[in-house]
């Protein structure tokens, strides 16, 4: 039986909660019970303040009780939350206004919730008409039964092609892919664990907070920057404790590798870590096989690396790898790929300690699909291909988004008769998704298409490649396709050589030094490659040559 989102409130628990780490180190503990006492008074408020059935508030607050008082009621007020970054999670003052001033305009809002210190730059950007809110003083109030909204939640894309994209999730939604995580699990406690993922993200948010609240599982919650600050910390919270879950990018994975020493990880005992999920962007076989190393001896065991796909116009979760087996990986021809065609693999392997040699460029696999969802592999024409053949990933299920909020920008990502098309290119082999680049930030060259994100694994495979300094971004400078790599580094040496396979001898690759302001992320700390592009081409991003390569023929 599928729980309701809001069904907890019936009969909370008084043992089980919620915990967050306060800004001293300690632990603040929050029981169930507790939460919905707040849940009830933030939702009378909500009413008392005009919130009606069906309307939007956004919720502008970091990692903790207030958050979760802030969007579960605004659920029980019959609204639709739509959870904003905080100002840091976007660095710069001036590129966070115009990003929360489009969310908020673009979800309809006329309350903000938002924590104390937050109020002001809220104001700043709501703009007249618009109020904001802080955190209700009321202890508790009697549950309201106002009927719930259509949309139990506007998730805002990262924006990384664009402007952030609302995304509207049903309550049927998100019920149902809680459902589907929970079985997946095959009823152990999906949430039990410590993410420190931003709950702006629907990775943080479904996975880290409203899973393990539905189902009444205990969590710890930390914010990213705490992560940033201590991540021995965060690894220290597993220690000894059975069934625990571990949930981060592969910047996580890769941030604990350059973080943490083998000798400050002595004696600690991560055998009870049943699962580390990672998703939100692409594995590196390479990166996994480090973190695995650095743990391993703590006990860790390969099976529990579980990579997954997912994204917001499904609501969170798409497939992940079952429990109990390590994840597979293969490996690809190198060179450009041509959609609706088999793929040249090379090899196969498993992740474990030790990262496979040999050539060609390796894919880790993102698990099966989640019960109740199909996931099938198109062509350009929507027509289904073979196993072991490159498409666009499409899924269908009881999970999939009702649609976006406009159809601004990226079309790539659209909705068909029920049906997603992710603008993901992949394939599937043996049952298992592999997740090879963005369609719409791949280059087109002689019907072949040359992906992104494989040359920015390849460069990070060879070391080439610091993370947040570096984006490689690709597209056509007087009809001739270019790759440009921007990079905050002094030198170049090895960057052309290691993407010249990759493109082809077609494609043009050009290393440029910028400045690190040059480097736009967004909220989740992916590229801004579609914006990063216009500046280029507009001369908005400038800077010295330090290596580039022409394509056969060129000048001739």
């Amino acid at each position: 039986m599928t729980a309701g989102l809001l069904d907890w409130l019936d009969a909370p628990s008084e043992s089980a909660g919620l915990r967050f780490l306060a800004e001293d180190g300690t632990w603040e503990a929050l029981s169930y019970a507790a939460l919905a006492g707040h849940v009830r008074a933030t939702a009378r408020d909500l009413r008392d303040r005009g919130l009606t059935t069906g309307q939007t508030a956004v919720v502008l607050r970091r990692t903790g009780p207030g958050f979760a008082a802030a969007f579960f009621g605004i659920l029980a007020a019959g609204g639709t939350p739509a959870p904003l970054a905080p100002p840091a999670a976007l660095g710069a003052a001036r590129r966070w206004r115009a990003h929360a001033a489009h969310v908020i305009a673009e979800s309809g809002a006329n309350l903000v919730l938002a924590d104390p210190d937050l109020a002001g730059a809220a104001a700043a950007v709501a703009g007249p008409g618009r109020a904001v809110l802080a955190p209700a003083s009321a202890a508790d109030a009697p549950r309201g039964s106002w009927p719930p909204a259509e949309t139990a939640l506007l998730q805002f894309t990262s924006g990384s092609r664009g402007r952030a994209r609302g995304v509207r999730v049903s309550r049927g939604n998100l019920e149902a892919n809680i459902a589907m995580i929970g079985r997946r699990w095959a009823g152990r406690a999906a949430g039990t664990g410590v993410p420190w993922l931003p709950l702006h993200h629907d990775l943080g948010l479904v996975f880290g907070l409203l899973t393990p609240v539905v189902r009444g599982e205990p969590v710890a919650l930390m914010r990213p920057e705490q992560f940033v600050q201590r991540p021995l910390r965060w690894l220290r919270e597993h220690h000894a404790r059975p069934g625990m879950v571990m949930l981060m990018p592969n910047f996580g994975l890769e941030y604990v590798v350059r973080r943490v020493r083998p000798e400050q990880v002595a004696g600690l005992d991560l055998s009870g870590v049943e699962a580390v999920v990672t998703g939100a962007e692409r594995v590196r076989l390479d990166t996994a096989a480090a973190f695995l190393d650095l743990l391993g001896p703590c006990g860790l065991r390969p099976s529990a690396l579980r990579p997954a796909y997912g994204l917001a116009e499904a609501t969170l979760g798409v497939t992940c790898a079952p429990l109990g087996r390590a994840a597979p990986a293969v490996a690809v021809a190198p060179g450009p790929l041509r959609m609706g065609e088999p793929l040249p693999l090379l090899g196969a392997a498993e992740v474990s300690r030790r990262a496979p040699a040999g050539p060609g460029v390796w894919h880790v696999g993102c698990g099966t699909p989640l019960d109740g969802l199909t996931v099938r592999i198109a062509d350009d024409a929507g027509r289904r291909v073979p196993d072991g053949s490159l498409g666009e990933i499409t899924v269908a299920g009881p999970s999939v988004a009702l649609g976006h909020t406009s159809a601004q920008e990226d079309p790539a990502t659209r909705f068909e008769d029920g049906v997603l098309f992710t603008g993901d290119a992949g394939f599937m082999t043996g049952g298992e998704l592999y997740v090879v680049g963005r369609i719409g930030d791949s280059l087109q060259v002689r019907g072949r298409n040359v992906y992104v994100e494989e040359l920015e694994a390849a460069l990070a495979e060879e070391g080439l490649l610091a993370r947040r300094r570096t984006a490689v971004l690709a597209g056509y400078l007087d009809d001739d396709p270019v790759v440009c790599v921007l990079t905050t580094a002094p030198s170049a040496e090895g960057v052309v050589a290691c993407l010249a396979p990759l493109v082809g001898p077609d494609v043009a690759v050009r290393v440029v030094r910028v400045r690190a302001a040059a480097i736009e992320l967004t909220s989740s700390g992916k590229p801004r490659r579609r914006s990063m592009w216009r500046r280029l081409l507009a001369g908005e991003i400038d800077g010295p040559l330090l290596s580039s390569s022409e394509p056969a023929g060129a000048g001739r």
